[in-house]
């Protein structure tokens, strides 16, 4: 793989670093790569980068090197006959006459399978982003039908301090709606998702769900202190919070995306939670490893187990109905549904995996590589 797709990522033990996503996003056996300047469209099958593509609105306002850790977020590819990934960009946009040199934020949609261009769409930075200083931070979060929903926020530590989300008609190539102080986390069952704050230095957030297409409110949860959302399925939203008059009181529950109703009230505690495509969700970054019902939010299974005189395995990825991982006993597969262990263990455990493609650290640790997937 392409170095941008692991830089600054890797330890020397040949580990993650860091819990974040990859920057990459899988189309068949084509892999998209982005960085903070560039998106790279790469064939595994040949190891040739097909094309390259930079913002062409202006400057990007950060460059990747390599050495230096690839802070983009994975690019995101749509559904349909015809795919496109799509890339976000910031830029700064030079100064023309009595015009000031400005930032801007652009989005670039791309042929999933060739890499040529297909648009560009510039978006204006809010006012707010006139008054900080650190960097700012650029997603597409995901997309449904022909909306994909973008946010941008100036981030202290891991905590978004301000932020600005816009839902995008990919066909009319057209902001539908915006939504200042929104931090969205995903898109399930027509609705977007995330934590909506009254200031963008409020210490506490509400989950908040807005249509899709309208940007209407379809519901609104009450206060929290250090409210964390995650992706949890099709229609499932993963909730971390602690109550916002006892900071010792957490609150780990699965939410309705639809409705905001609380579907699980005691979820594991966990920092990923994965739709297998299938029927069930599972949840993982801490033990134990959960197998959750994606229509319900039950809890299926759940690792490790003492009794069974099983443990639980460092989940890598899940993917129809598979959760691939790694224990001391080398990579193991399970069924996403019932948590047993697959008869014939994976040659490796992918962090990202489709049905022709998986990707993961090589054996000398010192890289990243594309295998061919069984399927």
């Amino acid at each position: 793989m392409p170095w941008e797709a692991y830089s600054g990522l890797l330890s020397v033990g040949g580990t993650w670093l860091s819990e974040d996503e990859l920057p990459v996003a899988l189309h068949g056996e084509t892999a998209h790569v982005a960085t903070t300047d560039r998106l790279l469209v790469f064939d595994t099958t040949n190891q040739l980068t097909k094309a390259t593509i930079r913002p062409e609105g202006g400057e990007a306002i950060s460059t990747l090197t390599p050495n230096e850790r690839n802070r983009a977020a994975p690019p995101v590819v749509t559904e349909g006959a015809s795919p496109l990934v799509l890339a976000p960009f910031l830029v700064s946009k030079a100064g023309a006459g009595t015009q000031a040199a400005r930032g801007a934020a652009e989005l670039v949609a791309a042929d999933a399978v060739t890499g040529k261009v297909a648009w560009r769409l510039s978006l204006a930075l809010p006012g707010w982003t006139k008054d900080v200083s650190d960097p700012l931070t650029i997603s597409v979060v995901g997309s449904s039908g022909n909306v994909a929903v973008v946010t941008l926020a100036h981030r202290n530590s891991v905590v978004a301090t301000a932020s600005t989300t816009y839902a995008i008609n990919l066909t009319d190539r057209r902001v539908l709606w915006s939504q200042d102080t929104f931090t969205a986390a995903t898109i399930a069952g027509g609705v977007v998702v995330g934590e909506k704050k009254k200031t963008p230095s409020d210490d506490y957030g509400t989950p908040t769900g807005y249509d899709l297409t309208t940007g209407a409110q379809r519901w609104q949860g009450q206060e929290y202190l250090n409210l964390g959302l995650h992706p949890a399925g099709p229609n499932l939203v993963y909730m971390y919070a602690r109550a916002k008059d006892d900071y010792r009181t957490t609150y780990l529950r699965f939410l309705d995306a639809r409705t905001g109703e609380v579907r699980q009230n005691d979820a594991p505690r966990a920092s990923k939670c994965r739709y297998d495509g299938a029927s069930a969700v599972v949840c993982f970054g801490r033990e134990p490893v959960v197998g959750v019902d994606a229509s319900t939010g039950a809890i299926l299974w759940q690792l490790p187990d003492e009794k069974a005189n099983r443990v639980a395995p460092k989940v890598t990825a899940v993917w129809h109905g598979r959760v691939y991982g790694k224990t001391d006993n080398g990579t193991v597969a399970l069924d996403s549904r019932t948590g047993t262990d697959l008869p014939t263990p994976p040659g490796i455990a992918p962090d990202l995996v489709n049905a022709f493609t998986g990707i993961a650290i090589s054996a000398s640790g010192d890289d990243v590589t594309a295998y061919q997937s069984a399927g």
